[in-house]
């Protein structure tokens, strides 16, 4: 069994990494790429509607970076606002594993099943991500 020290360590550099994952894929957002809840976004709605979604939730996915990356220093002093950031960018998460990983093109119900071991270690690294998301949430 871990020591609480281990154990604070390992949360201490869990949320580092989120921040930090979070606060890059939203500037990625809005230099006009994105990470994979971005790229669903942008495979569920295109033209001029996809890029505002897109930035939208470029700039929640920063901010949410950066209150994770934060509050291990300052403590929870955003209050609900960085609570309710990163909900949203769990929903979203959750929605584009969804999208991507079942629907989508190269998904398990859309030609998937062919190259499962693929798909398998797609969908493995999407829920520890959320996971991850959902562990430094609070």
């Amino acid at each position: 069994m871990a020591k609480k020290s281990e154990v604070r360590l390992f949360w201490l550099v869990l949320n580092i990494a989120v921040g930090a994952m979070l606060a890059v894929g939203g500037i990625w957002a809005l230099q006009g790429g994105g990470d994979f809840g971005c790229k669903a976004i942008k495979s569920i709605f295109n033209g001029d509607i996809a890029k505002i979604l897109a930035i939208a939730f470029g700039v929640i996915e920063l901010l949410s970076g950066i209150f994770i990356i934060l509050q291990l220093f300052i403590g929870d002093r955003m209050g609900t606002f960085g609570s309710i950031l990163k909900l949203i960018v769990v929903i979203v998460w959750a929605v584009a594993i969804v999208l991507a990983d079942f629907l989508g093109r190269g998904g398990l119900l859309n030609g998937g099943i062919n190259n499962f071991l693929n798909w398998l270690y797609d969908f493995a690294l999407h829920m520890i991500v959320l996971c991850a998301l959902l562990i430094t949430r609070d």
